[in-house]
């Protein structure tokens, strides 16, 4: 009997999917009309203030024997755009058991890992971007000369062209099994000591290892973004916390200029915006979040973390990421898990089926990827009576608990089209929050709304089509937005 719902529950969404994906194509003739005096709030968007390249939303494959294989079958639910939940960047991890990284490769895809060429393979038929991220050199390369990739030590500076050798063989191996990257990294958090698998370095030596290996993925080709590029992307050592570890190799203009992608980690400092990489007048970089995780820590509170009202939490830390950090990108760390995108059969979770988490997170990957960021701006008095300002509707701290009605607003870089994802959080007991009351979207006066379509998520009913009603002056809409709810609206011109 659990089967059978859990198919159903999926044969619905994918039915909701469809029916939004048409009407899309439904003339805005079509939506009611509405009258101005409806609305409390008033959300201005300004899409001649642009701000960063949004590229996209995803999740981590995790390569360890401890953590749930994710099958392809799960891959195509995350990343269809259409039967599923819409993602297009995966994070994947590069093993260092063997200085001989096709036999390193051969032991993980007929071992644990059968899935892991195909898994890329389909993220890239849906357009999206596989990162790839070593969580340590091979053991041999080391300075703890343990014959262990665990407990830290560094890079040896005699091994750094050996290194790069690797991860360029590791690229290569990649597209030669049809699976080509978009980027990779040379260390996961380079300034995180840990027990597990890892390798410290400072800023010094990411900044020297660039400068003597330059851009050592030069001519083996990556994919991304449904093409072929010349060459697989290169990103720093992914920080943990503070990304000021990459200023010395981005202080320096010849290790800057092999260095395509800054990644960083939000865990212990999120609201940090990191205009070293973002604001540089000829050489600017996105900077993508490449990995968060936010649990309950014990086993007491693990059956919460797929619950409806923990789904603020993720959508929170994304708001921080790509509205106050100016991200590119942001990746929840394991796709798969009780706590993550869908469930791993552990802590009340189906294995395989989308979690809430899930649900909310494909509202940011449906409707903000591939987009420019843009200004929007909020007055009004909700209909619980406060007065709203843009500061007090969408916060400005770094508390992913916070219950502050948040909006943000995004267009094609053709112009032609403008989404706003909007969510009214609660506290995870589900009390708190604002009822907005009727949201008046107000779009640029030439902005002529042809198309409309939104996605609503609250709980128990997930990824809902609904109409928009349109404004006589064909540049604005109402919509309502209860406290507890998600909705993502696109409109197209």
């Amino acid at each position: 009997m659990i089967l059978i719902n859990n198919h159903i529950k999926k044969l619905i969404f994918f039915c909701a999917v469809a029916i939004a994906a048409a009407v899309i194509l439904t003339t805005c003739t079509s939506n009611r009309q509405w009258d101005d005096t409806e609305a409390n709030v008033t959300v201005t968007i300004d899409t001649k203030t642009r701000f960063q390249y949004v590229r996209g939303f995803g999740g981590m494959d995790v390569g360890w024997g401890n953590f749930p294989r994710t099958t392809a079958q799960e891959t195509e639910l995350l990343f269809n755009p259409n039967t599923g939940l819409g993602l297009n960047i995966l994070r994947i991890m590069i093993m260092p058991w063997n200085t001989d990284i096709n036999i390193t490769m051969n032991t993980l895809t007929t071992g644990a890992r059968p899935d892991y060429y195909e898994n890329v393979k389909i993220v890239n038929r849906h357009g999206g971007y596989v990162l790839a991220s070593p969580w340590t050199p091979p053991a041999i390369w080391k300075s703890n000369n343990l014959n262990t990739t665990q407990n830290n030590g560094r890079l040896l500076k005699e091994h750094y062209q050996d290194y790069a050798n690797y991860l360029r063989a590791f690229a290569l191996n990649m597209y030669q099994n049809g699976a080509p990257i978009y980027a990779v990294s040379i260390q996961n958090e380079p300034n995180y000591e840990v027990d597990y698998d890892g390798c410290l370095w400072s800023p010094q030596e990411m900044r020297d290892f660039f400068l003597q290996v330059g851009r050592f993925t030069e001519g083996v080709r990556g994919f991304g973004g449904g093409r072929q590029i010349p060459s697989v992307l290169t990103m720093n050592g992914e920080s943990a916390n503070h990304p000021n570890i990459n200023d010395a190799a981005l202080d320096n203009p010849q290790s800057r200029a092999v260095i395509d992608l800054i990644g960083r980690h939000t865990y212990g400092n999120r609201l940090n915006r990191y205009a070293k990489a973002l604001e540089h007048p000829t050489a600017p970089r996105e900077v993508w979040m490449t990995e968060n995780n936010m649990n309950s820590g014990n086993a007491a509170g693990y059956p919460n973390d797929s619950t409806w009202n923990y789904v603020w939490k993720i959508l929170n830390d994304i708001d921080l990421s790509i509205r106050l950090n100016d991200e590119s990108a942001y990746i929840w760390w394991a796709a798969k898990r009780f706590y993550s995108l869908i469930g791993d059969g552990q802590w009340g979770t189906t294995e395989g089926e989308i979690l809430p988490r899930g649900y909310a997170v494909s509202h940011y990957a449906k409707f903000a990827k591939e987009t420019f960021r843009v200004a929007l701006f909020a007055d009004g008095q909700t209909k619980d009576g406060a007065n709203v300002t843009s500061r007090n509707f969408n916060g400005m701290s770094d508390n992913v608990d916070g219950v502050a009605a948040r909006a943000t607003a995004f267009v094609s870089p053709n112009g032609r089209t403008i989404t706003v994802v909007m969510f009214t959080p609660t506290t995870t007991d589900g009390t708190g929050g604002t009822d907005l009351g009727n949201v008046r979207i107000q779009l640029p006066d030439s902005f002529n709304i042809r198309n409309a379509s939104a996605i609503r998520t609250s709980e128990g009913s997930f990824a809902q089509p609904e109409e928009i009603q349109i404004g006589a002056d064909r540049s604005s809409a109402v919509v309502s937005m209860p406290r507890g709810h998600i909705l993502s609206v696109r409109f197209t011109r």
